[in-house]
């Protein structure tokens, strides 16, 4: 297949003459003034005029400067395409400005050596070249480049977006100008969308050469990529390729849909005219060179341009757009250069609990592995189960001074139980970045400046949970085991008892305000005996009074094991595991499924900060990723489904979830009251942030205390 679009290249590039006019051209008048002809533009491309990349760019470019400025009887333009040999092009440049013409464009970095000993001889002549900033210090040259790595880096963050496999191929030229530029930023827009994704990047060498760019594209097809990149006219041949193979493409320098409209999803495009036309103005003023510019997003020079007959997802191109926009505003930086360097960091993972509990603690500890895993030379220093009951004599201060001794640069203090105590490290060990997670002092403005907070939009994943308890009970009673009582347990209680609404109505149809939903709050994150009620009693208590489904919300596994207990001995009950993605493993067979969170993106994303001294003070309430909610790379929060969550359930669930990601339904829309009556969300209106994070009861039909 790719070899028709190598023939369609040929006959492009050898059905025009080297050197051609876009339009009639008059002999100028030899005794008349320059400004009463039409302004005159020579250019000077290595590829032909329609290749649709490099030089179809600068073409399209001149052509709609010509149109603003009236016509061909304002301006006039010539060109000499497929100027391969940089002797020729040479050579062509040079009998331009012999000629007279106003501006010489010499379009390839290529042309640099040449443009530098032939401008002096035609002082009179404004030249231009690109893409570099160099004028060469002389005042009849200007420069011109474009930050490609802008608009790659917005199709990498689609690109990455779409992939499935998890590898990506670029097929670049030579690794030099806009090119690498564009790979440069197109990797790192990738790698922002997820880190572990397979950005494989081959330079073939040349400009030009369409069959060396479709042999690139078929190797990294064979590699697993379903989604390719390349920059210059070459990728003709690879347009070819991934279309024979239904791989997804993506565009730059001219709009290539029209190549292979079925896999092309977006295009970078340049628009030269932005500053083309600042040039013709400065040129008729009296002014020749000496002037660099560059297009890009912000100044319309470079556009993100979306194939309309593509089906892409509203959610991606969405982050496509604002991506765009952070550009723009400064709120996102392109990195074109080569990343800040990396020093190996040793970081200090603090848990409440044990790093095995298959709760809380494992999976924050499994994200310091994650950690380890992903970023070369980090090391994790782990201290487990720092609670009053199990280490009565250890102290959060005491553990940090040990970890900063062994040369921790970072440290995760991993409870609300250590929000205070972290301020307090945070401001002696100014030098030390420190993550409460869970917590909000960044929010409310009582962290150091050395102070983050990370915590997953578990409310989202609680809502879903909730919602299949309320497919699953039969006695229309749901147990809610909670920990303790905070602001965080309030809200996940009431996502679970939103989401369990919604579904009974909605789903069962039934009447919402028949379901019983009873929290339990046992006092601590975990049992501790003699302070703490006994979660498995409270979870007995609850199977002996109707309830026949059970929602964890402690960091320990007593409610599945008591479910999977009484199931054992031919209970029809279930239970709703918490915090860990392997939480149903306890007993699968009843379990409806896990709400679990993933920290690792997150804190490899601090790491790596922190790493390069890039690390900036955030509060972070990161949330799914609804494309896939176990994709680990991607998702702060997620749900595994378990194996009790059959049929219409099962199938109702995914319906419910889909409603979510796509913001057709938010359970947190009023109206919704308090526990004590009071209104709290009014009909029709959707909580806010705060009001959510903030919930200060319980809500009216839960029942269980809200102090």
């Amino acid at each position: 297949m790719y070899k028709k679009w190598i023939v369609l290249f040929l006959v492009l590039a050898l059905s025009l003459a080297a050197c051609q006019p876009a339009a009639p051209v008059e002999e100028p008048a030899t005794e008349a003034p320059v400004e009463t002809g039409p302004f005159r533009v020579a250019v000077v491309m290595p590829s032909a005029i329609t290749d649709l990349a490099f030089s179809q760019s600068m073409y399209d470019a001149l052509v709609s400067v010509q149109k603003s400025m009236g016509g061909q009887d304002a301006m006039e333009i010539v060109y000499s395409e497929n100027m391969f040999v940089v002797d020729d092009a040479a050579a062509a440049i040079r009998d331009y400005a012999s000629q007279g013409f106003d501006l010489v464009i010499a379009h390839g970095s290529q042309y640099g050596s040449s443009l530098q000993e032939i401008a002096p001889d035609f002082p009179d002549t404004a030249f231009a070249w690109g893409t570099t900033l160099d004028t060469f210090g002389m005042p009849n040259i200007f420069a011109y480049e474009a930050a490609s790595d802008q608009g790659g880096y917005v199709n990498g963050v689609v690109a990455a977006s779409l992939s499935k496999s998890g590898v990506i191929g670029v097929v670049g030229p030579i690794e030099t100008g806009d090119a690498k530029l564009y790979v440069d930023g197109f990797v790192v827009g990738a790698k922002s969308v997820n880190p572990n994704v397979e950005v494989n990047v081959n330079w073939i060498g040349s400009f030009s050469d369409v069959a060396l760019a479709a042999e690139a594209a078929n190797t990294h097809i064979a590699a697993g990529a379903d989604v390719l990149t390349g920059t210059a006219q070459m990728v003709v041949g690879a347009i070819g390729v991934a279309e024979e193979n239904g791989v997804l493409w993506f565009g730059t320098q001219s709009s290539q849909t029209s190549l292979a409209p079925d896999i092309v999803v977006a295009n970078q495009v340049y628009h030269w005219e932005v500053v083309l036309q600042d040039m013709v103005d400065l040129i008729q003023a009296g002014t020749l060179g000496g002037k660099s510019y560059q297009i890009g997003l912000a100044n319309g020079g470079e556009a993100v341009e979306f194939n309309p007959d593509f089906d892409l997802p509203g959610d991606v191109k969405a982050l496509a757009e604002s991506t765009a926009a952070g550009i723009v505003d400064g709120s996102i930086s392109v990195i074109s250069e080569a990343p800040p360097a990396m020093e190996p960091v040793t970081f200090g993972m603090i848990l409440v609990g044990p790093k095995n509990d298959h709760g809380w603690s494992q999976a924050n500890f499994e994200g310091g592995q994650y950690v380890e895993e992903n970023l070369e030379g980090a090391k994790m220093i782990v201290f487990e189960s720092l609670n009053s009951a199990d280490k009565p004599e250890a102290t959060l201060e005491g553990v940090v001074d040990d970890m900063v001794a062994q040369g921790a640069t970072l440290v995760i203090t991993t409870s609300d139980e250590f929000e205070e105590d972290t301020v307090g490290v945070a401001e002696k060990y100014p030098d030390v970045v420190f993550i409460n997670s869970s917590g909000d002092d960044v929010k409310t403005g009582e962290a150091p400046p050395n102070e983050g907070n990370i915590m997953g939009r578990m409310e989202d994943m609680k809502a879903v949970a909730g919602c299949s308890a309320a497919l699953a009970t039969e006695t229309g009673h749901i147990g809610y085991l909670g920990p303790l009582i905070n602001f965080e347990t309030r809200r996940l209680a009431a996502s679970a008892y939103l989401g369990a609404r919604y579904c009974y109505e909605n789903y069962r149809g039934l009447n919402p305000d028949d379901l019983k939903f009873t929290v339990t709050w046992i006092g601590f994150w975990f049992n501790i005996p003699g302070v703490t009620l006994d979660p498995t009693e409270v979870v007995t208590n609850f199977f002996d009074s109707g309830v026949d489904v059970v929602m964890s919300g402690i960091d320990t596994t007593e409610g599945i094991d008591v479910a999977g207990q009484r199931a054992a001995r031919g209970e029809k009950v279930w239970a709703v595991a918490y915090d860990y993605a392997g939480g149903c493993d306890n007993a699968p067979d009843i379990c409806l499924g896990v709400p679990y969170f993933n920290w690792g993106p997150a804190y490899l994303e601090t790491a790596k900060a922190v790493a390069s001294g890039t690390w900036k003070q955030s509060w972070d309430w990161n949330p799914p990723y609804w494309e896939d909610l176990t994709d680990n790379t991607k998702t702060a929060v997620g749900w595994v489904g378990g194996p009790a969550l059959t049929g219409d359930m099962a199938a109702n669930l995914d319906d419910f979830i889909s409603l979510l990601a796509s913001g057709d339904v938010s359970v947190w829309t009023g109206p919704i009251n308090l526990q004590d009556g009071s209104e709290y969300i009014a009909a029709g209106a959707v909580a806010t942030d705060d009001e959510i994070w903030y919930l200060p009861q319980l809500l009216q039909g839960m029942e269980g205390p809200s102090e």
